[in-house]
């Protein structure tokens, strides 16, 4: 993989201060686009919708799958970056199995965008209904605009789209590989992007707004993470000084463990030796406490008739 770390700090640089900017305009401009014009976001959900059928390709078994294959192949990176991870504090002394910077960069991604702003607070708080809800497209609610808080009540919202946001995770990825790739890799990754955004929509679940204002905050969150990590603070946050550090969490979360293993053996030996010792002085107290015992726990679980005496 192409070392990011090299990439020069000026306004030139892939992923500088410009491109946050960049980001955020973008974002705010498509926004605004979508917000002034709505009709959009009908006509494109209105080229899926079937009178009296409502959207019938949220039926079709080929883009079921994908669907689900779709959502697993986005999860895999954040998955395969967090095992990267696992296994190098597990081995330190083993070089990372992956650039710890990628896991550095990926798995915030994952957790801030799809999981904390889409899904965390977007979602639950934007209340936006779902295509399949709206009354252009034979449902109880009115259609919602982007970015504009909807009627409280509706279970299932459409703003903004968390798979679209997932699988825009996976764009930035072309800045680890080597640069004759990039372009190739991203156009693929492009298609699937889009590909798995045009799904929903013709699922109706999402608008074409949801999707693309979502692809639209995770390359700003994107952006962010990158100035930050290979740009601001580009030496602290280095794969080499990455390396560094987790060799000796690593060492150091061994040593913990050892010492919690020796301090279990220890209690547990300790509690053994106390429950032993407290029945030997028991015994000790009551001679016949042991006899009795044995006496009462039978195979019928009754007490035994005394030796020498008839029973009446």
């Amino acid at each position: 993989m192409a070392d990011t770390n090299d990439l020069p700090y000026n306004r030139n640089a892939v992923f500088s201060r410009a491109p946050v900017l960049s980001a955020v305009a973008v974002t705010l401009l498509v926004s605004l686009v979508f917000y002034l014009v709505p009709q959009i976001d009908l006509a494109v959900a209105g080229l899926f919708y079937v009178p009296g059928k409502g959207f019938p390709a949220a039926h079709v078994p080929l883009l079921q799958d994908f669907r689900t294959y779709a959502s697993n192949i986005s999860l895999s990176l954040p998955l395969l970056a967090l095992i990267g991870l696992v296994l190098k504090l597990s081995f330190p002394a083993k070089r990372s199995l992956l650039p710890p910077r990628l896991a550095l960069f990926f798995v915030p991604l994952f957790l801030l965008g799809p999981g904390l702003l889409v899904n965390g607070i977007l979602k639950p708080y934007w209340g936006r209904p779902r295509p399949i809800n709206v009354t252009e497209f034979g449902g109880p609610w009115p259609f919602g605009d982007p970015w504009v808080i909807g009627p409280s009540g509706l279970g299932n919202h459409s703003f903004s789209s968390g798979e679209a946001a997932t699988t825009a995770c996976l764009l930035p990825l072309i800045l680890f590989l080597p640069r004759e790739w990039r372009g190739p890799v991203g156009g693929l990754i492009g298609l699937f992007v889009a590909a798995v955004g045009l799904n929903r929509i013709a699922f109706g679940g999402h608008f074409l707004s949801d999707v693309v204002i979502s692809v639209g905050l995770m390359l700003v969150l994107a952006a962010v993470l990158h100035h930050l990590i290979f740009v601001r603070y580009r030496e602290t946050l280095s794969d080499a000084a990455l390396e560094i550090r987790l060799t000796a969490l690593g060492y150091r979360m061994a040593d913990q463990r050892a010492q919690f293993r020796h301090w279990l053996r220890r209690t547990l030996a300790t509690t053994y030796r106390s429950a032993r010792n407290l029945r030997r002085a028991e015994r000790a107290l009551h001679p016949g406490a042991a006899a009795r015992a044995a006496a009462m726990d039978g195979p019928t679980g009754s007490v035994s008739a005394p030796t020498g005496t008839n029973p009446p």
